[in-house]
């Protein structure tokens, strides 16, 4: 695959995407009951299955959006973003739509789901340097 340098904005949005998500996938795996209360939701539940499953699709969102930067990927890291924005964008959904939701929660969803669009459509538009 050709590569092409990534201007710098799209490399410290590529690593400050895959750090975040390692962040909030390990708090998952670590601090579930607290991770739950960042994401939005409180529920009460016999084991934290939900934590696990939410952790590994944010540590795998990161390892891919991570691969893309470093190997200067321009393109499949604009259509990571794209794609990736509809994991945000339902989120958002769903603690809107909770009856035990905290509702202040929901911004983050939105405005992740709002730069990863905002970072795939000048990744798409921008000419090489």
């Amino acid at each position: 695959m050709l590569t092409e340098n990534l201007p710098i904005w799209a490399k410290g949005m590529g690593y400050l995407f895959a750090f975040g998500l390692f962040l909030i996938g390990g708090r998952f795996l670590l601090d579930p009951e607290t991770a739950e209360r960042g994401f939005g939701l409180i529920y009460a539940q016999p084991n934290e299955s939900f934590h696990y499953i939410k952790a590994v699709r944010d540590l795998f969102s990161g390892l891919i959006i991570l691969v893309f930067t470093v190997l200067n990927w321009k393109k499949p890291l604009a259509v990571a973003f794209l794609t990736g924005s509809l994991v945000p964008a339902g989120d958002m959904t769903i603690v809107l739509t909770s009856p035990s939701a905290v509702l202040s929660a929901a911004w983050i969803h939105g405005l992740t789901a709002l730069a990863a669009w905002l970072t795939a459509y000048f990744l798409l538009r921008s000419k090489s340097q």
